[in-house]
């Protein structure tokens, strides 16, 4: 069996080679073997130096997420940081491809660095919750200073190692293979017998005025909560007042109290989910038919004008066939209106805006579908004439948005052959995207429609093709909880804060429903009624009190909240008397707790009803919903998450109570019951 490390000799210079698949990630039998490695090569009198490279595509990326969910093996990366920095021989680190998280510290701890130019660095443990814990806030900051290692930890997104911030952190750059310039190196300070250890750098504490004052600043700009970014700070804070041993102990304590947080679990779970969500059987069946490089969009509306802002982002030819003139002309108008603003913020530059612009084209149906490797049918009633005009391999996808549309997405997908498509608003800047996939459908055509979604920096959900969605029958259900709950005495703004404080919710259901409009989300529900099986509104629920009142949500100033010129959203007296009026004087009062916990299990139990059904891949594709389609907190880790961390008991419980409030939305589903009874959650044994 090939070891995950090896090494050989270049006329004195020991090569070793992280050789682990996929991406040299540092597993513990990586750092087993690297240990064992190092100590060889240190003690071997035929070794002057040692050069430390990836094999592959390559460097390393780090330590597998999963490997934090339980205790650290040893030895960790920080006893393999140390074992190099104190190495009697100098080591040269060899940088190509992938340079991320522990495996930048190892880079960091060696002596000196040498990398091609098109590298890339990260540190995102930021992203997972978590802060470095190998010595890299003590380490990298020495080298570049506070300002540079802050932005560059903080942001937790890789970057070139031509980025001027990092400009001191390499010793040489090279254009292609950076092997034997690592090697010339490596001999160079051998022959020397001198070289400096990362922990004795100081260029980046030569002005400690600028650097605390960089400290201040970027903790200013921080949230006030005691999280990972904050951890940061203070490491960094630390480094050129510590001595360097105390500075890797106060980052280690620091990076244990995070590794035992729950926000660093959740965000783990829906960085793990998103990447579990990629994964598709259609890739592993078949190529994609061919890359979708023109795409032709058949219809119009703000939907249509979204999705073609992200397709040009993406690079994509477009072709719009709208159904008249004026509704082509309306939708271009929206388009240059997003890029037009995107230039006044700063976030693209003119030339940037122009090249998308002319990426797109005004068409009729039949040359476009003729001409297009991807049609995307936004309603449009296209013929059979229309249809015979497919390019060979092109693929046909229906989209759209609400329960009515997704409706006849299932129907037309099924007749045409194709896809069906929901992309959340604003289609240009939401991440989730679920596919409908009918039974049948062609391996190669998902394949390729797939890549395309993912080629746009979007993540695709596999769904089945039943009437719905899994984000709209995850709001319906939120919403008609809600409104129950309202019928029991409980103020809607008392809900919308327990969705947004005991869930994570970036905006609570009677907020969301405001948003999207009062009229249209009466017909979201009587849609997703008739789909589910569900009893319709009563004659007298809230909604239709507002609409009553010409309060149709925020664009007409006015819905379950007052929305005043120049203010933030406020409560509505008229809302609180209906409610007072109208409330069922049987229940108990309506703590927040008890109003998260209703929320909750609601939810929990809509999400079990789809996981048997198979209308999702895996449970945690729920979660991904939540994050990147509905505004769940990306550091709760979604619905279920906060099911298990809460316990399935409790929802049991708050199931089988709340069931005589309304029992088609929480009459416990089999699962939930299967599931309290083994011990499972619904990511693995419960907490």
């Amino acid at each position: 069996m090939a070891s995950d490390v090896h090494h050989e000799l270049h006329d004195g210079i020991a090569v070793v080679t992280l050789d682990r698949p996929v991406a040299n990630a540092l597993a513990p039998s990586v750092r087993h073997a690297l240990q064992d490695s190092l100590r060889q090569t240190s003690a071997d009198p035929a070794v002057c130096a040692i050069v430390l490279q990836g094999a592959g595509t390559g460097f390393s990326s780090g330590v597998d997420i999963t490997e934090y969910d339980g205790p650290l093996s040893v030895p960790w990366v920080s006893d393999l940081c140390t074992l190099i920095e104190t190495a009697d021989k100098p080591v040269v680190a060899c940088l190509h491809g992938a340079v991320l998280g522990a495996g930048f510290e190892l880079a960091l701890a060696a002596h000196a660095r040498v990398a091609c130019q098109s590298a890339r660095l990260a540190l995102p443990e930021v992203t997972l919750g978590l802060i470095p814990g190998a010595g890299a806030t003590q380490r990298l900051p020495r080298i570049v200073g506070a300002q540079a290692a802050l932005e560059f930890m903080l942001s937790g997104q890789s970057i070139s190692v031509t980025d001027p911030r990092m400009a001191r952190v390499c010793d040489r750059l090279v254009e292609r293979d950076p092997l034997p310039a690592a090697i010339d190196l490596a001999r160079d300070l051998a022959t020397r017998g001198t070289w400096r250890r990362t922990r004795d750098h100081d260029r980046g504490f030569s002005d400690p005025d600028a650097y605390q004052k960089a400290v201040r600043t970027l903790q200013s700009q921080l949230p006030k909560d005691d999280g990972p970014e904050m951890d940061l700070v203070r490491c960094v804070e630390a480094a050129p007042l510590l001595p360097f041993e105390r500075g890797l102990e106060f980052e280690q304590a620091l990076f244990q109290d995070r590794l035992a947080a729950p926000s660093a679990r959740a965000r783990r779970h829906i960085y793990t989910a998103e990447k579990r969500a990629s994964i598709w059987p259609e890739l592993a069946q078949a190529p994609a038919s061919r890359p979708l490089s023109k795409v032709a969009i058949l219809g119009s509306g703000p939907l249509v004008s979204e999705v073609i802002v992200a397709l040009l982002d993406g690079g994509k030819e477009v072709l719009l066939a709208a159904p008249t003139p004026d509704a082509t002309d309306k939708v271009l108008k929206q388009v240059v209106s997003v890029y037009h603003g995107a230039v006044a913020r700063k976030r693209l530059q003119v030339a940037q805006r122009d090249d998308r612009l002319t990426r797109l084209r005004r068409s009729e149906p039949g040359p476009a579908i003729a001409e297009a490797d991807l049609v995307l049918d936004a309603g449009m009633q296209i013929t059979p004439e229309d249809m015979a005009q497919r390019g060979l391999g092109s693929v046909w996808a229906v989209m759209g948005e609400g329960p009515g549309v997704s409706a006849t997405m299932v129907e037309k997908t099924r007749a045409l052959g194709g896809l069906g498509v929901r992309f959340y608003r604003p289609a240009h800047s939401m991440r989730a995207v679920e596919v409908n996939v009918p039974n049948g459908s062609d391996p190669a055509a998902v394949a390729g429609f797939v890549k395309m979604i993912q080629g746009l920096g979007r993540i695709a959900i596999r769904t089945s093709d039943a009437p719905g969605g899994v984000g709209d029958r995850l709001k319906a259900t939120l919403y008609h909880a809600a409104l129950a709950l309202v019928g029991g005495g409980a103020s809607p703004y008392d809900i919308d804060k327990a969705a947004r404080d005991h869930l994570g919710f970036a905006h609570g259901p009677f907020e969301m429903m405001d948003i999207e409009g009062l009229g249209r989300v009466t017909a979201r529900l009587a849609g997703m009624g008739r789909l589910d099986g569900l009893p319709g509104l009563s004659n007298d629920n809230l909604l239709q009190a507002r609409i009553a009142a010409g309060a149709l949500g925020k664009r007409a100033g006015k819905g379950i909240y007052l929305y005043p010129a120049d203010a933030p959203p406020m409560p509505d007296r008229a809302v609180l008397s209906w409610c007072e009026e109208h409330k069922d004087d049987s229940r108990s009062p309506a703590s927040p707790v008890y109003l998260g916990a209703a929320l909750l299990s609601a939810l929990a139990n809509a999400a079990a009803g789809l996981i048997a059904a198979n209308d999702v891949q895996r449970a945690s594709d729920i979660d991904v919903v939540a994050v990147h389609g509905l505004g769940f907190d990306r550091r709760k880790g979604g619905p279920l998450l906060q099911a298990d961390l809460q316990g399935v008991l409790p929802v049991l419980k708050a199931l089988r109570g709340l069931e005589p409030v309304r029992p088609d939305i929480w009459h416990p589903h089999p699962r939930i019951e299967e599931m309290v009874k083994t011990g499972q959650g619904f990511f693995g044994r419960a907490v």
